[in-house]
């Protein structure tokens, strides 16, 4: 008999299987891939493993179409943030604000061991990183022409530096590794590059600075 399957799209997922879903979610993001394992969640929902074994052949295979759930999941929730063109910069700190909601719940481990065992999905991943930026652009461009963000700063340059920080802090093997948790890092990130680190009363000019330095030496 051909074994039955289905995408685990949220709008084709079967509403018996949603706290099945949402559960393993929960143990994936929270405790890592390597500890996960199908019969501890159908325990702890007390029901029969090969109720999700009817379904798909494998952890690995489960794992995967969670994990794509997941991704489906954060795409819907920034792609419905209207961009308000009254408020660019709004819109820009809604879809942080979002990000963080949704990263904050995921443990260093979880994220780590998705990119290791699941690349395709992280290639996703590194795609909605992309686009998110691309869009972010655009806002802190309308921003800037409103007068809200300094006329005296390059948005296409400054929006390349902060993809690059981005890719290399918000690795797994970073994040991993460090003394803050997934939260807090994100908050300081933003905190740095929307506020910076100078008080006003001692803000520099940094290119007047430089030009000095470089006719100095």
């Amino acid at each position: 008999m051909k074994q039955k399957t289905f995408t685990m799209s949220r709008y084709e997922l079967p509403e018996k299987f949603r706290p099945v879903i949402n559960l393993a979610l929960q143990k994936i993001f929270g405790n890592g891939i390597s500890g996960f394992t199908i019969e501890k969640l159908a325990a702890e929902l007390r029901i029969s493993k090969k109720t999700i074994y009817k379904y798909f052949r494998s952890k690995e295979e489960f794992v995967e179409a969670v994990l794509m759930y997941n991704f489906e999941l954060m795409d819907s929730a920034i792609s419905s943030i209207p961009d308000d063109p009254d408020d660019p910069l709004g819109t820009a700190l809604s879809i942080l604000k979002k990000i963080f909601e949704m990263t904050s719940k995921m443990s260093s481990r979880g994220i780590y061991e998705s990119k290791i065992y699941y690349p395709q999905y992280w290639q996703r991943i590194e795609l909605f990183r992309e686009n998110v930026i691309q869009r972010m652009y655009v806002l802190f461009k309308k921003a800037q022409k409103q007068g809200v963000l300094r006329q005296d700063i390059n948005i296409e340059f400054s929006i390349n530096i902060l993809m690059k920080t981005v890719q290399e802090v918000f690795q797994p093997e970073y994040l991993i590794h460090s003394p803050y948790p997934i939260s807090r890092v994100i908050s300081m990130f933003i905190d740095m590059v929307m506020n910076g680190l100078l008080e006003k009363r001692h803000e520099i000019d940094f290119q007047k600075y430089f030009e000095n330095r470089s006719l100095e030496g």
